[in-house]
């Protein structure tokens, strides 16, 4: 930041120090204008970077001018003024861009308040103000990987070349570093309205008069570790007392505690009962746990020493002492004990993977190294020179091998961490690249990892600001070698030696960062020996034997046998392939076909260690704020079961409200008994109030928590793949013969439907549905992607197609994840039908009714054979059980596969064997499927996902995207389209008829944004749900009316508004006040529509979403939510959602759907 004639001009920089933090723009802001003095850091390792990066940059230009094109570069003269320099610089780029130059270099960007510097700029072939080229931003970057910062500078660039050329270039572009010198292009669209958002909220701030004293405070935030300004706001946060000093308090209860002018930590600490009962989300047990830590703080800083306190275990209703809970969750020790670290950069981004884990060390006090010390193990995730992916399954596979070695000779031996992140990565890997499963799953069932930081945040109360072990170590008195403060610390350094090149230096971070992981494995050995004896101090107070956790009961094994045969055909399959970067398409196919076949087996494992980590590793008021648990019961009543000839009891519990897993006709379990409680008959999240029937000889069921135990045989899907597996490895994977729909669909090939090879599917002039009508009946051994937007028709288009076939005499099946989407299917199917007048006889294969009443119903796998055998059905419906199967193999001509883009690609093969021709019905850009475990790179697709490849809209040779939408007004559909679809979606003629007549801002047509101000908040926002209810009640009062396509005005009722939110929690919230409306979560609603449509975010911020940016922020989500209404869609969320500080291009993505949504939306009063 600077001055130029008394004006404040910014850089990226500045842009990017303004998402960190808003004080440190602050604080800079005040130092330009003399208020404040910058500090300096200066920094040798930073230097020797920007001379790589200046050398990189020179790499980047020669191989330019080896390409034969004029290259102009913008030259700068250091003797000349500044503000004349920066004139001269930007007048001699305007010319080079007027006249069409190749390639501009360093390219002067100033417009008054921005200043910047581009790399290169490069002519495009586009037509724009300039003439009939345009220019897009190129800039070259040191780092291995793009960052959000990057992208985020060179989206200003783009958005300042627009104010030159009069558009926005379509595209932006990285040239990395590193050996691969990898290059990396973003579509503008996908950023651009982040990025105005950003600008226009830190320009806000700079025009503000209140420069000094700055009107901000600081917030501890990742920048503080790096940034120039970190003493002073450590100073200030000291001399203030400051509540962001109290370990473990979040942003949210430091707001909430000013609130009630509770603002320094001594002010905490005082006794608890000035305390209030309840704070604003914040139960009396956490206000007690804040106040508890708080207090040891103080009195930790007023003798001037490190000081603890243990924490009593909690006790079960009956008095005793709860099992595996703080100091008693530690096992005996044992001679052969591992102490375990890994060091991980989760902003690592590269076409593969997301975040990567660069060193694994292992400390194993048994043995000495040369120094008589214990012997240290690391393993580096390093080939070439730099961190690769296939150096991280290396070191992975190296750890666990050791892991799995020293276990054999010392079966009690445990592996020993601190924090949850190690086993979390482990599980990842093993997923990601499909390696050592087995032994990842021996050690998880077995509980061989200990996590420390569990023993510590449930057992010990310590005088710390945080419980990084790093401050703990006083306690024990651990000196450390090296002198890295954390592991963002080592992520810096890990970022410095990424971006060294070679060189002496280079081999001293890399010495350093290995020297930081190793303290970090001595002092976990130093902390758990300390732990023992605080374990003895309290069995002494107590004056009781504490137990040790129990050595688990193993659970049902699966079949070696079956799964070395699995392991043997996976082997087969990859034999001779190189790595995935340079395999061959059919190559490729072979691999993705091989990672298949243990998905199941993933899913199954990831499931389970789910339920260890539920039932092991929580409190009973943690499982409250798990998403799958069911916390904080209470038994209320019990009664006979009063069912015919019933020996069982009812139970019934209340609960508070929370999200959870739990369904009814599920047997959960309750975590402290590690047994099943009985069947759930009844639940109500509403309510909160759930209903068990337990055996009445069986003692009665005590939970205090529940969590699930659903596990379902997924044969014979498996056997499916393994079939197609020994076909490919008998015949090949791209020849004529069976299972040739399937191969193709692996492939990715061009379907085979009488067009000419490439041809794209659709002839010109030709309406989508009509080009499916005509393909489905020229199928030849092969399959058919069709992507259906919101409201295009897709699966009346589904019916359309079937009812043909039948016509011609063909069988068809009907398969998707669920009965009721199956039975919709074949619903439409009869109506479509009846109105052509064409007889087609209907099937589902279900164990309850049909969800399609008029189906003939179906009650075993055989019977739904034989039906298809004798031919007196002609279409069948039944989920991928059914059609795995091996006698299904070719019983049907064509099976349709509904909802495409929910089911797992391994599913769709599975259930593909049973046809001769395939059909995939979805859209990957709406709901996704759900999954538990991590797969290797293309396996974890959806069968649809998986055709896309990446991209939005599925490629016109692959397949045929429904461009015409049925049901959103062109106002809505314009958004949808944008940010969902590459601009191709449209609404049909007649759609811009649509409207509300009500009460602002429900009336009119469009999206409105409407933001309500609330703090706090993670699943349930009682603000939001008092606006909405507002907002319908006043509408309702107005006697609204709707106007259809077909001019035809309508009365809207309470049946005309759609009320989603992502959580249950606000579900229950809006259904109190809004009783009788069609209210509930966004995957409720998929497939449905209303003439208006309100999404409830709920969440008060980034921060605080309890799922993560994934989920609250999803673009799958969002485009169902905003898609449900013809006339209408309202957004109502906290506006701090918008100012969201994205660490990672894909996290920018996220955010930009909704800045987007905000651009387009009308103003609430309109």
């Amino acid at each position: 930041m600077l001055k130029i004639d008394e004006q404040l001009v910014y850089s990226a920089t500045d842009l990017v120090g303004f998402l960190e933090c808003e004080h440190l723009a602050n604080l800079e802001r005040a130092a330009v204008w003399g208020h404040l003095a910058r500090p300096t850091r200066p920094d040798p390792v930073l230097d020797r970077i920007a001379l790589r990066g200046q050398q990189h940059e020179a790499r980047f230009l020669a191989s330019l001018q080896s390409q034969s094109v004029v290259v102009v570069e913008i030259g700068s003269d250091e003797e000349v003024p500044f503000r004349e320099r920066v004139a001269r610089g930007r007048e001699a780029t305007l010319a080079a861009m007027r006249e069409g130059t190749d390639v501009i270099y360093q390219a002067v960007l100033f417009d008054g308040r921005r200043l910047g510097y581009a790399d290169f700029l490069v002519r495009v072939e586009q037509p724009s103000d300039l003439g009939p080229w345009g220019y897009e931003v190129w800039d070259t970057k040191l780092a291995r990987y793009a960052k959000a910062s990057a992208v985020l500078q060179v989206c200003m660039y783009s958005d300042m070349v627009s104010g030159i050329q009069g558009r926005l270039p379509e595209e932006m572009h990285l040239a990395l570093g590193g050996v691969q010198a990898d290059t990396v292009s973003f579509r503008i669209a996908d950023f651009a309205a982040y990025y105005r958002l950003v600008a226009r909220e830190f320009e806000a701030m700079l025009h503000r008069t209140d420069v000094f004293p700055v009107a901000t405070s600081p917030e501890p935030v990742g920048h503080c570790d790096i940034c120039r300004w970190n003493l002073r706001c450590r100073a200030e946060w000291r001399a203030n007392d400051d509540l962001s000093l109290v370990a473990g308090l979040s942003s949210r209860q430091r707001r909430v505690l000013h609130g009630v002018e509770i603002t320094t930590r001594t002010g905490l600490a005082e006794p608890t009962e000035l305390l209030p009962e309840r704070l604003d989300g914040t139960g009396r047990e956490a206000l007690r746990r804040i106040h508890a830590q708080a207090n040891i703080q103080v009195r930790g800083e007023r003798i001037g020493a490190v000081i603890s306190e243990r924490i009593t275990p909690p006790r079960d209703r009956e008095g005793a002492l709860v099992p595996n809970q703080g100091l008693l969750m530690l096992p005996e020790p044992s001679r052969g004990d591992l102490f375990f670290d890994m060091e991980g950069d989760p902003f690592f981004s590269s076409d593969e993977v997301d975040g990567i884990e660069y060193l694994f060390g292992v400390i194993e006090p048994r043995r000495t190294d040369a120094a008589d010390q214990p012997a240290f193990h690391a393993f580096w995730s390093i080939e070439g020179g730099t961190v690769t992916t296939n150096g991280e399954r290396r070191a992975f596979e190296a750890f666990i091998d050791l892991v799995m070695d020293r276990l054999a000779s010392d079966p009690n031996l445990h592996v020993y961490h601190y924090a949850p992140y190690e086993p979390t990565a482990v599980k990842r890997l093993a997923g990601r690249y499909g390696t050592r499963e087995e032994e990842v799953d021996q050690l998880l069932r077995g509980e061989v990892f200990v996590d420390l930081y569990r023993a510590v945040r449930q057992g010990i109360r310590a005088s710390v600001e945080s419980y990084s072990i790093k401050r703990l170590e006083p306690l024990y008195d651990f000196r450390r070698e090296i002198g890295l403060r954390d592991a963002g610390t080592s992520i810096v350094e890990f970022e410095t030696w990424l971006e060294l090149g070679q060189g002496t230096e280079r081999d001293e971070v890399l010495a350093e960062i290995e020297g930081y992981n190793r303290d970090d494995c001595v002092s976990t050995l130093r902390l758990r020996d300390w732990l023992e004896a605080q374990r003895s101090a309290l069995a002494d107070e107590l004056g009781v034997d504490l137990p040790r956790p129990t050595v688990p009961e193993p659970e049902e094994r699966e079949d070696s046998e079956a799964q070395k045969a699995v392991n043997e055909l996976v082997e087969a399959l990859c034999a001779g392939l190189p790595g995935t970067a340079d395999q061959t398409q059919e190559e490729h196919a072979r691999w993705l076909l091989a990672q298949l076949l243990n998905w199941h087996r993933r899913e199954a494992k990831s499931t389970w260690w789910r339920y260890f980590y539920l039932k092991n590793e929580l409190t009973d008021e943690e499982r409250r704020d798990e998403p799958d648990a069911l916390g904080g019961l209470t038994f209320e009543d019990s009664w006979p079961d009063p069912a015919p000839r019933a020996r069982s009891t009812i139970y019934r519990f209340r609960f508070p409200p929370q999200e959870n897993g739990i369904n009814v006709g599920t047997s959960p379990h309750d975590p402290a008994t590690r047994g099943a409680v009985g069947t759930v008959v009844h639940i109500d999240d509403d309510a909160g109030v759930i209903d068990i029937r337990r055996g009445s000889s069986q003692p009665a069921p005590e939970p205090m928590s529940l969590i699930p135990h659903d596990f379902i045989n997924p044969q014979p899907k498996p056997g499916s793949l393994q079939r197609l597996a020994e076909h490919v490895l008998e015949d090949g994977i791209e020849v004529p013969g069976r299972y040739r729909a399937a191969r193709d669909l692996l492939m990715r090939n061009h379907p085979r439907a009488g067009q000419n090879a490439g041809q794209p599917l659709r002839v010109a002039g030709e309406e989508a549905a009509g080009a499916a009508r005509r393909l489905v009946a020229s199928l030849d051994e092969s399959y058919l992607a069709i992507q259906g937007p919101p409201g295009s028709g897709k699966s009346t288009v589904g019916a359309e197609m079937i009812v043909d076939l039948v016509e011609k005499g063909k069988r068809v099946g009907v398969t998707a994840n669920s009965h009721q989407v199956i039975g919709e299917l074949l619903s439409k199917v009869a109506r479509v039908a009846g109105e052509r007048g064409v007889a087609v006889d209907i099937g589902q294969r279900s164990g309850d009714d049909p969800t399609f009443g008029d189906a003939v119903h179906l009650k075993t796998n055989d019977a739904a054979q034989a039906a298809l055998a004798d031919g007196s059905v002609d279409v069948v419906g039944g989920t991928a059980w059914l059609w795995a199967r091996e006698d299904m193999a070719e019983s049907v001509d064509v099976l349709f596969v509904d909802e495409a883009g929910q089911m797992s690609l391994a599913d769709a093969i599975a259930s593909s064997l049973c046809a001769r021709n395939l059909v995939l019905l979805g859209d990957p850009q709406q709901l996704d499927q759900p999954l538990q475990g991590t797969h290797p790179p293309g396996a974890e697709r959806s069968a649809l996902a998986h055709v896309l490849d990446g991209e939005r809209v599925v490629p016109d040779r692959l397949g045929l995207f429904l461009d015409g939408s049925w049901r959103l007004h062109p106002e809505i559909s314009a958004y949808t389209s944008e940010v969902f679809y590459e601009g191709r979606l449209h609404s049909h003629p007649g759609r811009d008829l649509l409207t509300l007549t009500g009460a602002p801002p429900l009336a009119g047509t469009g999206i409105r944004f409407l933001p309500v101000a609330h703090h706090g908040q993670s699943n349930e926002s009682p603000e939001e749900a008092a606006e909405v209810a507002r907002l319908v009640r006043s509408l309702l009062d107005a006697d609204p009316a709707y106007t259809d396509a077909g001019a035809v005005s309508h009365a809207l009722k309470e049946d005309g508004v759609l009320v989603i939110t992502p959580y249950n929690a606000q579900v229950k919230a809006l259904s109190e006040l809004l009783p009788g409306f069609r209210i509930g979560t966004v995957d409720k609603f998929q497939g449905q529509e209303a003439p208006i449509s309100i999404y409830s975010m709920a969440t008060s911020s980034p921060d605080e979403a309890p799922r993560g940016m994934e989920f609250l922020y999803s673009l799958n989500r969002l485009n169902v939510a905003t898609s449900r209404a013809q006339c209408l869609t309202l957004v109502v969320a906290s506006p701090e959602l918008l100012r969201v500080h994205c660490r990672t291009p894909r996290q920018m993505q996220l955010a930009n759907a909704i800045a987007r949504l905000v651009e387009m939306a009308a103003s609430p009063g309109e």
